[in-house]
C-alpha cells in the first residue's frame, strides 16, 4: 500500500521557508504560546513535516501546493481536487513514526478525504534526501466512524488504522479543481 515520493532538495528548502514563515504567523497572534502547544515536536519542525507531506501529495498528484501564508488555519482543508469525478476537500496528515492510525482531531474533522503521510528518516541537515510515504486514505465517514482516542496531549482523536484505510488513488484520477 502506499507510494514513495522524493522530495527535491530546491522543494525541501522551499518547505522550510515557508514552515518558518507559517510558525511566525502563529507566533504573532496573542492567544498563541508556542511553548504550550508543542504536542511533543518543535513548532517550526512540525509545520515543516505538514508540509512534507503536503508537498508530497501534490507531487504524486501533479497539483499545486498552497503557499499562501494564513494568518491562522488553512481550515483544515489543504487541496480542492477532483478524485475520480468526485470534488473533495483533503487534508494530509503527516507523521514521523511508522504510522499505526491515520490521527484527526475531533475539533479537525473539517475535509472530506484524508491522506496518511508518512517521513521516513529525520529532520537533520543535510535534508537533500527527503522520502514521504503516501500509505492510505480515509473519507471523513470513516474519520468520524473511527475509534475516539484521548491523545498523549490531553485531546481526543479519531483514529483510522493503518489496516482500515483505502488505497492512494491512481495520480491520473486526481485532479486539480
Amino acid at each position: 500500500m502506499g507510494s514513495q515520493i522524493e522530495i527535491p532538495p530546491r522543494l525541501v528548502r522551499t518547505v522550510y521557508r515557508k514552515a518558518s514563515e507559517r510558525n511566525q504567523s502563529f507566533e504573532e497572534r496573542e492567544d498563541w504560546d508556542n511553548s504550550a502547544r508543542t504536542w511533543g515536536v518543535d513548532p517550526e519542525d512540525r509545520h515543516a513535516i505538514g508540509l512534507l507531506g503536503e508537498m508530497a501529495f501534490a507531487i504524486y498528484a501533479d497539483l499545486e501546493i498552497d503557499t499562501e501564508l494564513v494568518p491562522w488555519s488553512d481550515g483544515g482543508v489543504d487541496f480542492e481536487v477532483s478524485i475520480d469525478g468526485i470534488e473533495r476537500t483533503v487534508d494530509v496528515k503527516t507523521s514521523r513514526k511508522e504510522p499505526y492510525a491515520l490521527p484527526v482531531k475531533e475539533w479537525r474533522v473539517d475535509s472530506e478525504y484524508y491522506v496518511l503521510a508518512h517521513l521516513e528518516g529525520a529532520l537533520e541537515a543535510p535534508l537533500e534526501d527527503v522520502t514521504v510515504s503516501l500509505v492510505g486514505t480515509a473519507t471523513k465517514e470513516m474519520v468520524l466512524e473511527a475509534e475516539r482516542k484521548k491523545s498523549n496531549f490531553d485531546h481526543y482523536n479519531y483514529e483510522v488504522p493503518v489496516s482500515s484505510l483505502n488505497p492512494i488513488p491512481d495520480s491520473a484520477s486526481i485532479v486539480s479543481e
